[in-house]
């Protein structure tokens, strides 16, 4: 038997990853990789389930898989591509990682010193292929005398992708670039990293009139805690995971909106990074009002005005009295839930006249069925359709918002609730959105979370990551994915910005709108799909109570 130094460390690299917490490798296709993809296949193999790996042909959609994973997991997974022009494909999940704080790894084989520079085939410079969007380290061949030690070097790259930044490992190998005889026996003992605590200044508050909290993406439920501790009203985009609690308030755009706010502000503090509404940023950015950032690791905090003090941590000193919440809280609370009440009455229509049905006549009763056969067979619109998945998800369930129109028609309408909501917000691009949820989705069902994740995403949205559909022939996983795709035949965001009254209607469709005539059922089936064609409400009511593992629901709405 011939021996591959390759194989050699790169099965023992990857049970030092293994040992340190990495539970999911995302490999793609290529030769000079060959070695870490065999590898992580025996870890799959010895693991019994705790260790799990992804196929995906596409190194951009295993770059967003990686994301997802991550995502859901608060760990990094691993991605792992050839040499080449294959690593590039990561960068769009690196940059997103990298805004959004989220861990990931993305390993990258190359050709050993004596190919470079010299024409080789496949061969470029990947020494600092991703600047400074991931530290990078870069190992020469295994077998050389100065092999790097497996243990020290995942022990860095574990430690690194835990502090928010990605971490990219381009690493040599020569031929033969793999052979048997290294599959491990055992998992190894256990010592997962944890991530360090978040640096930054320690600031004290007490409650305060004029204080209200902005909950953007990845503000979570401290959010919440901290509006609470501080008497505040409460704030909360869509995917801040914060929509709920007695503070929040509902359809704050209107209220944000109107000629006079329910009380002065005076203090802003901002948790996560905000995204979704002019009305926010603009408030942001004012610099006459004290503004404070919480950081959650993000590598840019909401800053606008350059005046905001970033703290690390806040800790509130006393707890408001019932007064402060009656004279500052209340009013903020009360302003949102009389908006969002007029932004219901004006959406759905009105319930059938239930005492319709206790009259005796024919023709009375006959009314009744009309009048609910008519609620049902509405068309579907945007707002109702963004409702209708808020409603049906539950904590058990993951909810993930693609970027676009959808996720700000959903920010101006959902309710209260404390669910699990996800989306790429870290730059906020379309690419991915459907690789990223299916990572999110098989992390929380093999973590004992029985729900359906469900994507709601725009038609091009869904086009531009069409390959991530791709499910691997064999693979088990217990996730459910069901895709609800907002289909109006192209990019209609457009049509309320600016652009639309800088450009002739032709030319604002050509280049921005992009329509398409895909044929959504034939696409889904080419990819073994189940697929629901959806119009009308009840219809919508009914693929939301369908269960299969992978399902497109095309949603078709007016432009």
């Amino acid at each position: 038997m011939i021996e591959s130094p390759a194989s050699r460390w790169s099965s023992a690299f990857l049970g030092e990853l293994v040992a340190l917490g990495v539970t999911d490798f995302v490999i793609s296709p290529g030769a000079r990789s060959q070695s870490l993809a065999l590898a992580a296949l025996e870890w799959e193999k010895v693991s019994q389930g705790t260790i799990a790996l992804h196929v995906v042909i596409d190194e951009r959609s295993a770059g967003f898989r990686a994301l997802g994973l991550g995502m859901e997991s608060g760990r990094p997974a691993v991605c792992i591509a050839t040499s080449g022009s294959a690593p590039t494909h990561f960068y769009p999940a690196i940059v997103e990682a990298q805004h959004a704080g989220v861990a990931l790894i993305v390993i990258s084989a190359d050709r050993p010193a004596e190919l470079q520079g010299v024409g080789a085939n496949q061969t470029m410079d990947q020494s600092e292929l991703f600047g400074t969007a991931a530290k990078t380290w870069n190992v020469v061949a295994p077998g050389s005398e100065d092999e790097a030690d497996p243990s020290a070097l995942a022990r860095e790259l574990v430690a690194g992708a835990l502090a928010g930044l990605p971490v990219h490992l381009n690493v040599a190998f020569r031929e033969p670039l793999s052979s048997l005889g290294y599959a491990p026996h055992q998992l190894p003992e256990l010592h997962p990293l944890g991530a360090d605590p978040r640096e930054g200044i320690a600031l004290t508050l007490e409650p305060a009139p004029g204080t209200i909290v902005i909950a953007g993406h990845g503000a979570g439920a401290d959010a919440e805690n901290l509006a609470v501790s501080l008497g505040a009203p409460l704030i909360a985009e869509v995917v801040s995971g914060a929509r709920f609690g007695p503070h929040l308030v509902l359809s704050y755009r209107q209220v944000l909106d109107s000629r006079a706010l329910p009380t002065d502000i005076t203090r802003v503090i901002t948790v996560g990074r905000p995204t979704l509404s002019r009305q926010v940023w603009s408030l942001l950015s004012d610099s006459t009002r004290e503004h404070i950032v919480l950081s959650r690791g993000e590598s840019e905090p909401a800053n606008p005005s350059r005046t905001a003090h970033v703290v690390g941590s806040i800790v509130v000193l006393r707890a408001p009295t019932a007064e402060e919440k009656t004279q500052w809280v209340k009013p903020w609370v009360m302003a949102g839930r009389i908006a969002h009440q007029a932004a219901l009455d004006a959406l759905l229509p009105a319930p059938p006249d239930l005492a319709l049905l206790e009259s005796n006549d024919p023709a009375t009763r006959s009314a009744f069925a009309t009048q609910e056969m008519g609620v049902l067979r509405r068309a579907v619109t945007r707002g109702e359709l963004s409702l209708a998945l808020w409603e049906a998800t539950w904590p058990h369930d993951r909810l993930v918002f693609g970027a676009s129109r959808m996720v700000r028609e959903a920010d101006t309408i959902v309710g209260s609730k404390n669910i699990t909501v996800l989306a790429n917000r870290g730059l906020s691009g379309i690419d991915g959105t459907i690789s990223t949820a299916r990572g999110i989705a098989h992390h929380a069902a093999t973590s004992g979370a029985s729900g359906i994740t469900r994507v709601l995403l725009g038609d091009l949205a869904l086009l531009h990551d069409a390959g991530s559909l791709l499910l691997e022939p064999g693979a088990h996983s217990p996730a459910r994915v069901h895709l609800f795709v907002a289909n109006d035949g192209g990019g209609t965001i457009f049509d309320s910005l600016e652009v639309s009254q800088s450009a002739s209607a032709a030319d604002r469709d050509r280049v921005l709108y992009t329509p398409h005539e895909v044929d959504l059922e034939a696409l889904a089936k080419a990819y073994g799909w189940a697929y629901q064609r959806v119009s009308t409400m009840g219809e919508l009511t009914d693929a939301l109570g369908r269960a299969e593992p992978a399902l497109l629901v095309d949603v078709g709405l007016e432009r």
